[in-house]
């Protein structure tokens, strides 16, 4: 495996920092934040937490929890402005230099502009590991639902994010590849991030989903989801949420959606492909191996959530 050259490794770290020794994270959210604003935010009973790792659909499943829980109300999710839509429990306030060097506008504290402010009952999204979430949140236990997704698959969507955000460099495919492999990657290496969670796997007030169900089976995996949340669904509406929630209509919906383009360069779009096994098209052979290798390595003990990938 080859060191990524000074050169590199600068542009791998331009707008992130570690939030420990060995832990990358992006500039679009802040140290003293999560320490401060998301550990002693109110966490109510009935909030719902989504949990994933970095592209492994966080914004569809958003839009799918988002329909269960207005599921009388559909259009109200026409209305929502994209900070609304993705309220990313650990994001802003926006001042990393290299941030406001690239022309991001300061942005506040999610917790503090978006969640506080947010009706009930509220889903929330985090990348975080559980050692930051709120404090409320360890005490009561509210729903959370952590959405898994083959780890390639979210490798290369992160590629496609670092080409379509202002948040993060612009980064080729091997460049990327072997940042993750040395862990330079943000949010850290997958494993890590999947063990941590594990830890509450068999807990009543966890599910644990992958997103390749939700996408190959889903009017089995919603109604299971739906379950979850307390909501009777029909038949009928689950398929209103399958509908509300296909690739073509959140494309179309997104672009009328306030502020939709903020963190976006010219060049970048919200939904990409989302379909399973698209790392096939990037992986080289030796890649393969190599992942696969630390991969094994990575989730030794826990191999009851491998993917067979």
């Amino acid at each position: 495996m080859d060191k990524l050259d000074e050169e590199t490794m600068a542009r791998v770290m331009k707008k992130c920092y570690f939030m420990r020794p060995d832990l990358v994270m992006p500039g679009i959210m802040e140290k003293n934040n999560v320490l401060t604003n998301v550990k002693t935010m109110k966490v109510r009973d009935d909030d719902v937490y989504l949990v994933t790792y970095p592209k492994a659909g966080t914004n569809w499943a958003c839009e799918i929890l988002d329909a269960m829980l207005n599921i009388d109300n559909l259009e109200v999710l026409k209305t929502r402005s994209l900070f609304e839509k993705i309220p990313i429990l650990e994001f802003g306030p926006s001042i990393h230099p290299d941030l406001v060097e690239d022309g991001i506008e300061h942005l506040p504290s999610n917790v503090k502009a978006v969640i506080d402010p947010m009706p009930s009952p509220r889903r929330i999204p985090t990348h975080l590991l559980p050692e930051y979430m709120p404090e409320e949140w360890h005490q009561k236990k509210p729903k959370t639902i952590v959405c898994d997704r083959n780890p390639k698959d979210c490798l290369i969507s992160l590629l496609g994010w670092h080409r379509s955000t202002r948040f993060l460099s612009p980064l080729e495919w091997n460049e990327l590849f072997e940042a993750y492999m040395q862990g330079l990657t943000v949010y850290g290496p997958y494993p890590d991030f999947t063990k941590a969670w594990a830890k509450y796997e068999n807990e009543p007030w966890l599910m644990w989903i992958r997103y390749e169900d939700l996408r190959l089976n889903p009017k089995e995996s919603f109604r299971k989801v739906a379950e979850f949340l307390g909501k009777d669904l029909t038949a009928e509406q689950i398929d209103q949420v399958i509908h509300v929630t296909s690739f073509d209509y959140m494309k179309k919906a997104m672009e009328t959606v306030k502020d939709r383009d903020i963190f976006l360069n010219k060049k970048g779009v919200w939904q990409r492909k989302g379909v399973v096994g698209n790392w096939k098209e990037a992986f080289t052979i030796s890649q393969n191996e190599t992942f696969n290798k630390h991969y094994k390595e990575g989730m030794k003990g826990y191999e009851h959530l491998m993917y067979d990938c």
